[in-house]
């Protein structure tokens, strides 16, 4: 359905016109253009900056990091990590990091 919309982006096409190359009814492409766009913006609001509060350490050596992601997987750091190994941990747990 991308690639039929796609199409009428390309073209410039009203949705009579794609719907009647497409042999689809309008409020079907209406519809899934709706959605699609939806998803889009979904996806996209996903990948937002997250509060972060910082509070002091109690122990020498540093405090561990705890690092939640949008989907609510915590993830506890101790003070001395390897910021490479991290990085590959978050992007295992969520792609879209």
């Amino acid at each position: 359905m991308r690639r039929v919309l796609a199409r009428r982006e390309r073209h410039g096409w009203s949705w009579a016109e794609l719907s009647r190359r497409s042999g689809l009814p309008v409020w079907k492409l209406r519809w899934w253009s709706r959605r699609l766009a939806k998803r889009r913006s979904v996806r996209r609001s996903k990948r937002t900056f997250a509060p972060v509060e910082i509070v002091a350490s109690s122990r020498e050596g540093g405090t561990p990091l705890e690092v939640v992601t949008t989907s609510g997987v915590r993830v506890l750091v101790p003070a001395n990590f390897n910021a490479e190994h991290l990085r590959r941990v978050m992007k295992a747990l969520e792609p879209g990091c």
